[in-house]
């Protein structure tokens, strides 16, 4: 029995450190940055959990399970706030064809 409760900690340490390296490796990204930090700090608790079980301490893999729970649901409602957009776009065009609606921009200059 002992030997199970090893490996499956074991395995359960390697799974959540793979998540945290994930969530870095995400984070790098400029796109996901932010999602990947959340990622990664989400499964921080998932280690501590994990190291509990190795160490066959239960408070250790309740608070840290706890903590897991709490950290997952706030990565779940947060996910919806992290899409915002990349660029703020002001009220006017961007200009950069030279062209609007056919015409020049001087053309449009005078007919302004």
């Amino acid at each position: 029995m002992s030997f199970i409760l090893t490996a499956i900690g074991v395995l359960l340490l390697l799974a959540a450190l793979a998540a945290v390296g994930f969530g870095l490796f995400m984070g790098m990204d400029p796109k996901n940055r932010d999602a990947g930090h959340f990622f990664a700090v989400w499964w921080v608790p998932g280690v501590a959990a994990a190291s509990g079980v190795l160490m066959r301490d239960v408070v250790t893999f309740a608070v840290g399970a706890l903590c897991f729970l709490v950290a997952g649901a706030v990565f779940a409602l947060q996910e919806g706030a992290l899409r915002k957009p990349g660029v703020k776009r002001t009220r006017g065009g961007r200009g950069t064809s030279g062209k609007t609606k056919g015409k020049t921009k001087d053309e449009n200059r005078a007919a302004s």
